[in-house]
């Protein structure tokens, strides 16, 4: 585990929870977890008799377990330091991913539809897009940075860079 450093010029912490989400991930859960509660009571309804029971507890394990706890821990974190940006995933990210200043060749603030994947001019936007930070590298890439405020993140960046 990486000790955090005393020079963070810009810090974020997003959980990445929303309701389409958690419908997606506790939908199944409570599913199977409501199949194997009446299986105790009741013994196997008929739709899952086919079923194995070692593939069932695999299904439990996986979907009743494994995600929604993985949904409750998950967090995603942008620090700016006096070096470069640091992103990271927890608990997918061991350590967080640098990116050094010299290889950001511009930043700025955009409009991004994650449904369609185009970016546009923050003054076209509609209320379904989101506004993110877009760095361009100096290998010609382009990164989107979510955050919550990506006009605090920016200028955190152009300042940082800029010393």
């Amino acid at each position: 585990m990486e000790q955090p450093e005393t020079c963070v010029i810009f810090r974020e912490v997003q959980d990445l929870r929303s309701n389409l989400i958690l419908f997606a991930v506790l939908y199944p859960a409570v599913l199977l977890w409501g199949i194997e509660i009446y299986s105790l009571f009741f013994g196997k309804p008929s739709m899952v008799r086919n079923i194995s029971e070692l593939h069932f507890f695999m299904l439990l394990v996986i979907f009743g377990v494994f995600f929604p706890l993985l949904f409750y821990c998950i967090r995603y974190i942008t620090e700016v330091r006096k070096d470069g940006i640091y992103i990271r995933l927890i608990p997918l990210n061991r350590s967080f991913k640098k990116i050094p200043f010299y290889m950001v060749q511009e930043c700025k603030i955009q409009a991004y539809d994650p449904f369609t994947g185009q970016d546009m001019e923050v003054s076209k936007a509609s209320k379904r897009v989101n506004l993110v930070v877009i760095l361009k590298l100096i290998s010609g890439k382009r990164m989107l940075i979510s955050s919550k405020k990506p006009e605090e993140l920016c200028r955190a960046i152009t300042q940082a860079a800029a010393q």
